[in-house]
């Protein structure tokens, strides 16, 4: 088999069941190309139609004749994707012994009519869509304009979910799969594998627990894109600490102090001050100044600042405290009543336990049980019944064979010379035959007259045995011995 026999494959199914609401009929086609998988929705008008893939080497005249008559009728309203992770490795393993199975079928779910399963080698997905309901209900508005002004409602909006419902393991091809109609079994997907093996898979429970990853997923995006409650942090994480803004100038004041030594007070009177006592006193005070002074009044800046930094911080985190308290308190009630809440299901799930059993022993009760017995019997009466059909045309071909020579044996067509005798006799046995005959015939007429007498001296015994007379009684008796003995004789 070439790789252009397998590189791609298309099958369609119908799809929807009653979604359509008698307007429009659902399909589902799925194609093969590569390492993906197409999967498309679509409708078509009319209520009951018949969905059917187009024959490959149909004619050209055929194709356009029925492209024409087609053509416009119908649209796809969704569409999924499937990547099949089969490597290369094990499809060239597997190429010869799956070189008759397609790459991907399609089995819809006969208990749910949102649902199908796609099926390839290597895995199976489910995909849940209500496409087909909205596009009906999107078209009912269209074909009644009273409705259309009356209904003010929002139309739904197409939801369509896909998760992987079983993948096969290494050196592993999935053959086929069904889903169960049984109501005892549950909603369940049979696999057969290359292995032998038949998986079972709950749909259920992987559609539950799809669902829940994708709520936890979604809640982590949100809780990831939120930036509103990470804000605070920011602003935190690009304020510097204080003591990384006061350590330098804490430092500064330190060397300038430790440089003017020790500052006490001289004996000279302002009147008998010297320019050297003077540029000294001069020189000292811009170093107070320069590196005692200044520094000291940043650093009371930067308290300050700090301080109202602080303050608005501890209004923001009163409000986000009292914020959170009303969360926990609207937590607290929420609790509460799903406690209550979880309690009543629970006492209704238990009385639809109590009842789901009741109904399951009263249907196993009433589902008719067949014996071995029965069954081989009732295959020998369909055994019987197929014979009887076969032997039946050739009964009434018998019949009417044994009619027509019965007719052709009568007496007239013997002395007539009608009938004629296939074996070819001479003349004279055939003429032994023709007397043989006539006398026989002649002996059927005395029979015949023999047993209408017969019959009214019987007729006459029951009535006199009715009526009770005794002696007539034994003399039609004696009489009806008589005739048996010449009958005999």
């Amino acid at each position: 088999q070439s790789d252009a026999d397998t590189s791609s494959c298309v099958c369609i199914e119908p799809f929807g069941g009653v979604a359509g609401a008698g307007i429009i009929d659902g399909f589902v086609v799925a194609q093969s190309q590569g390492r993906t998988i197409h999967v498309d929705f679509g409708i078509i008008p009319g209520e009951g139609s018949v969905i059917l893939p187009r024959f490959e080497f149909e004619s050209d005249g055929d194709c356009q004749l029925i492209d024409e008559l087609l053509r416009g009728t119908g649209a796809y309203v969704e569409k999924a994707l499937i990547k099949d992770d089969q490597d290369e490795a094990e499809e060239s393993k597997t190429q010869i012994a799956t070189s008759v199975m397609r790459n991907c079928c399609l089995v819809v779910d006969p208990l749910d009519a949102t649902m199908v399963h796609v099926s390839s080698k290597s895995r199976i997905a489910t995909i849940s869509t209500n496409a087909i309901a909205v596009a009906a209900q999107r078209m009912l508005p269209q074909m009644d304009d009273e409705r259309s002004n009356k209904n003010d409602k929002a139309l739904p909006s197409v939801r369509t979910k896909v998760w992987s419902a079983l993948e096969a393991a290494n050196n592993t091809v999935i053959l086929g799969a069904g889903v169960s109609k049984d109501v005892h079994l549950g909603h369940i997907l049979l696999a057969r594998l290359s292995s032998g093996t038949v998986e079972v898979v709950n749909i259920t429970a992987t559609q539950y627990l799809h669902e829940s990853s994708e709520l936890m997923k979604s809640k982590s995006e949100q809780l990831a894109a939120s930036g509103g409650d990470d804000a605070a942090l920011e602003i935190l994480q690009r304020v510097k600490p204080l003591h990384e803004l006061l350590q330098p100038l804490v430092g500064k004041v330190s060397n300038g102090l430790s440089k003017m030594g020790k500052i006490v007070g001289g004996a000279t009177l302002p009147k008998d001050t010297r320019p050297e006592i003077l540029s000294i006193f001069l020189e000292t005070q811009h170093s107070c100044e320069v590196n005692v002074v200044t520094p000291i009044e940043e650093m009371s800046k930067i308290l300050d600042s700090r301080r109202d930094l602080l303050k608005e911080m501890h209004d923001h985190q009163v409000a986000e405290l009292e914020r959170l308290t009303e969360l926990m308190e609207e937590f607290k009630r929420k609790h509460e009543s799903n406690v209550k809440r979880v309690k009543e299901l629970e006492a209704n799930a238990s009385k639809f336990a109590e009842r789901s059993s009741a109904l399951l022993t009263a249907s196993r009760s009433l589902h008719p049980h067949v014996t071995d017995a029965e069954a081989a019997y009732f295959k020998d009466l369909q055994r019987y019944e197929s014979t009887c059909k076969k032997w039946d045309e050739k009964v009434t071909q018998l019949k009417k064979d044994a009619s027509s020579s019965c007719d052709a044996m009568s007496a007239g067509a013997i002395q007539n010379g009608e009938v004629r005798c296939l074996v070819d006799l001479p003349e004279e046995k055939i003429d032994v035959c023709h007397k043989m005959l006539r006398g026989e015939a002649q002996l059927l007429k005395q029979l015949e007259q023999k047993v209408k007498e017969s019959s009214s001296v019987v007729e006459k015994i029951s009535k006199s045995m009715s009526r009770g007379e005794t002696a007539d009684v034994a003399r039609l008796r004696l009489v009806g011995d008589k005739e048996n003995q010449k009958m005999s004789i």
